[in-house]
């Protein structure tokens, strides 16, 4: 008999996705997760993106990858994951900046690296695609 998994503070909220389904933070308890944090204006965050889209997709079933997206609208984070073909992904609109807060954010693009345990590690960017797999491959062999 496995006991339930405790939900970190940081996992207690809930969001919309860019799509509009809802998104509850706590479904991610006891799983390795990479949250990364952008806006749809930020360069740094455009060219982090065609590596956040092939590690995601090497780590699928793995690792669970959330992008949150910010400081603009939601009609300007939607064109963001089109343009850089990032759909594979689930992304949050967090326009009011509510999980930027809970996650203690302050800049994009920024990078949480959350072990089942629910402790976190934490890069800014630009990170670079062998940098971001290799960050990736450390969550996912604690999961």
């Amino acid at each position: 008999m496995t006991s339930p998994v405790s939900v970190p503070d940081k996992l207690q909220f809930t969001a919309s996705t860019l799509d509009g389904a809802q998104f509850k933070g706590a479904e991610l308890a006891g799983k390795p997760v990479v949250f990364w944090f952008w806006a749809p204006w930020c360069p740094k965050c455009k060219s982090e993106a065609p590596g956040v889209a092939a590690v995601s997709a090497r780590f699928q079933g793995k690792v669970a990858f959330v992008g949150v997206a910010g400081l603009d609208k939601e009609s300007a984070m939607r064109k963001f994951v089109a343009d850089t073909k990032t759909g594979g992904i689930s992304h949050l609109s967090d326009e009011n900046g509510e999980v930027w807060r809970k996650l203690g954010i302050t800049q994009q693009s920024t990078f949480v690296f959350m072990a089942p345990d629910g402790s976190t590690t934490k890069a800014s960017g630009p990170l670079g695609k062998d940098e971001l797999e290799r960050k990736v491959a450390e969550l996912a062999a604690k999961g």
